[in-house]
């Protein structure tokens, strides 16, 4: 068995392997798998005497943490292996070699979205974050003077989209900072008319909504972004008006979502759901590439345990002061002990560090260490709207 990364010239070689794996035999190109729109990803692959037979995908991702930090993410996508070997442990193999890949490359840390929680859990990934999903009777929703600030986008207005959507994500940790590629999906699609809706008031902009396809029993809303009250209820007021035509709306929101302040209804359905899947793939890049709080100082010795990062595993000493960390190996005795899955959730912000306590996720040996954790750990909620 050989596993390494594919050549550009290698690429389609995994397109029968996801064909399979995806589209019961229907034809599929490296595009629906591989996204170029942000860096240089790449294809790790399993070979042995019979070819290619299993392949894993890192995106190459930039994501906010917070308004203070912007770190490296390899974004898992098209882990598919051909069904006469699955079972002999090529697909860990390959993720076990991407992670190593994703280190060398720069990834600190690395997200996805699981078809099984317990499969990529075994290699170091965990649930991180929660997100709201809402489906909500357009009757239901209120009627509102502020949708009188709302109005159709037009492509002038996709940069001050952007620009929103920036401001709004660095108000969690998670999301994509996207590359302007990426927002092609916003502008146009070739099958389906695409409408954009801008609140705007006094000139300034502070929300946007996107409705692309649907049916009239339920429609669901791509993006749902408004940094202010006013804001989503004049975008909620504009939902209000599509009663005629779609029955129910679905969209996703972020843990903290204020939507229950501003009304409730019994037709209101809100389901809570893990964001993503998330694993600290360098400890140390990763946590000097977190940016605390500037006004808190401390320190705290971890014991990480990280059973396919070998880098990873040890006693750790973190400093923290001035908004910077600074992480080296110490032979000190350790104040915190975790595992890497406990380690990636402390790090992406939930679940917070006294309910995993609590659920005997961390061992606390010294109570001053755990105190600096938490101040060295505070932050934003964890939160993204974007797939791969």
């Amino acid at each position: 068995m050989e596993i390494r990364v594919l050549t550009k010239e290698e690429s389609s070689f995994g397109r029968p392997i996801w064909a399979q794996a995806f589209s019961h035999g229907g034809f599929s190109i490296v595009d629906d798998h591989v996204d170029t729109s942000h860096g240089e990803s790449y294809i790790c692959g399993v070979f042995d005497e019979a070819g290619l037979q299993c392949v894993v995908v890192v995106n190459d991702y930039r994501i906010y943490l917070g308004d203070r930090a912007i770190v490296p993410m390899g974004g898992i996508g098209g882990v598919a292996c051909l069904p006469a070997v699955r079972g002999k442990g090529y697909a860990g193999a390959c993720l076990r070699y991407s992670i190593a890949q994703m280190r060398e490359s720069g990834h600190v840390v690395s997200l996805l979205g699981p078809f099984s929680w317990d499969y990529y859990r075994r290699f170091g990934w965990e649930w991180v974050g929660v997100s709201r999903k809402y489906a909500a009777t357009s009757s239901c929703l209120p009627n509102s003077p502020e949708t009188e600030a709302v109005r159709a986008a037009t492509e002038a207005d996709f940069p001050t989209i952007h620009r929103l959507y920036e401001s709004y994500s660095k108000r969690y940790r998670g999301c994509l900072q996207r590359a302007e590629r990426a927002w092609d999906w916003l502008k146009d699609d070739s099958n389906r008319y695409t409408y954009t809706y801008l609140y705007e008031r006094d000139g300034v902009a502070e929300g946007y909504l996107t409705i692309r396809g649907g049916k009239e029993e339920e429609t669901r809303i791509r993006e749902f972004i408004a940094l202010t009250g006013r804001a989503q209820r004049g975008l909620l007021g504009l939902l209000r008006r599509h009663t005629m035509q779609t029955k129910k709306f679905t969209w996703v929101a972020p843990e903290n979502d204020p939507l229950w302040s501003q009304f409730y209804h019994w037709d209101i359905e809100t389901r809570l759901e893990p964001c993503m899947q998330g694993r600290v793939v360098d400890f140390a890049a990763a946590l000097q590439a977190w940016k605390p709080n500037a006004d808190k100082s401390g320190s705290v010795v971890v014991a990480l345990n990280d059973p396919d990062a070998d880098w990873n595993t040890g006693t750790w000493r973190v400093e923290y002061e001035g908004g910077e960390a600074q992480v080296a190996r110490t032979t000190q005795e350790a104040q915190i002990s975790l595992d890497i899955q406990a380690m990636s959730q402390v790090y992406f912000g939930a679940p917070k560090l006294d309910i995993m306590r609590r659920a005997d996720r961390l061992e606390v040996h010294d109570e001053q260490g755990y105190s600096d954790f938490k101040t060295l750990m505070r932050g934003p909620v964890m939160w993204m709207n974007d797939g791969f």
